[in-house]
């Protein structure tokens, strides 16, 4: 998703980076959805505010891994965009994939390093919250909640559903080893999988995981019919 101008704008690392409105909204509806009911309401509203802190740090760095291959590797500039589905580092020219194992690698590389750095940031929450003094209060819950949002954001990406990160490095992987139809053989496991994951998180009415794997089905499914597959 591109940036607008009701964006929230400034630069990190050098990149241009933009929080969209619905990524506001996204953050307080997670982070009063694990708060619960208010029964101190000062308090409650300021883990509101850090929880949606502790979200904006954990996608920003999340983006920042892929921004930062993409800076480094692929030699390409790029812009960081926090959106309703959690984020992206859109490039901002044309850049070479590369051909090949290397291609490969270096693609898988580029879709695992925002889950990697994830990862890093929530190892460092939880090393901070092991060795911090008081075991209560908002910094202890900014910690906990960082971390948890790391580690599961990290993991949800690893999925292989497209256009997920694990969706792009089995795309990759598919890719290489059957070069003709490598593409059409992720999307249909992609869509599948999909499927499967929005129909088993209705019954313990996890209705927004529903909406997100459904239109990932629908995306995938689109685009494996949209194309000209030859055999």
């Amino acid at each position: 998703m591109p940036p607008t101008a009701n964006d929230f704008s400034f630069r990190l690392f050098g990149f241009s980076t933009s929080i969209q409105p619905f990524f506001w909204l996204i953050a307080a509806l997670l982070t009063a959805m694990h708060l619960g009911p208010i029964d101190n309401m000062p308090m409650w509203f300021a883990k509101m505010l850090v929880g949606m802190a502790g979200i904006i740090l954990s996608i920003l760095v999340h983006e920042l891994g892929h921004a930062f291959v993409f800076r480094h590797v692929f030699r390409t500039p790029c812009a960081i965009v926090l959106h309703g589905f959690g984020g992206a580092a859109i490039p901002l020219q044309h850049y070479s994939r590369g051909y090949g194992f290397h291609g490969m690698v270096a693609n898988c590389f580029l879709s695992f390093a925002g889950p990697f750095a994830g990862f890093i940031l929530a190892g460092v929450m939880i090393t901070f919250l092991l060795t911090a003094p008081m075991k209560e209060g908002l910094f202890t819950f900014f910690l906990e909640w960082t971390a948890t949002i790391s580690i599961i954001w990290g993991i949800f990406n690893l999925l292989p559903v497209y256009p997920m990160d694990g969706g792009h490095i089995s795309r990759e992987s598919f890719r290489f080893f059957f070069p003709r139809r490598g593409v059409e053989f992720s999307l249909f496991m992609s869509m599948t999988l999909a499927a499967v994951l929005a129909v088993a998180a209705l019954p313990s009415g996890q209705y927004f995981i529903t909406f997100i794997f459904g239109y990932f089905a629908y995306l995938n499914y689109q685009e494996m019919f949209g194309r000209s597959f030859r055999p």
